[in-house]
């Protein structure tokens, strides 16, 4: 079985950052440009925009694993807590 891969949140916003800066650069780089050239950058844009993305929501996703990351809503009730129609009746 092959490992999952996570990034981690100290490098993931830096990285995921440099990543949409480089996006925007081989856009800029497409523009003006014709045929194989124009069709790589475009390609590379379009990686570097996912790739970045992906990684700048990394950094502000919440896992279920993190005991520190446990929120409450207006009633008091953790997010880990399933639904229950009892709940809802009064």
């Amino acid at each position: 079985m092959a490992p999952t891969l996570q990034p981690q949140k100290q490098t993931a916003l830096p990285a995921g950052t440099v990543l949409i800066v480089l996006g925007l650069v081989t856009y800029l780089l497409s523009r003006g440009r014709d045929g194989f050239d124009k069709g790589l950058f475009t390609g590379a844009t379009v990686a570097f925009m996912v790739l970045g993305a992906y990684l700048l929501g990394s950094t502000f996703r919440r896992t279920a694993d993190d005991p520190n990351d446990r929120t409450t809503d207006t009633n008091g009730d953790s997010d880990d807590d399933l639904w229950l129609p009892s709940r809802d009746e009064h």
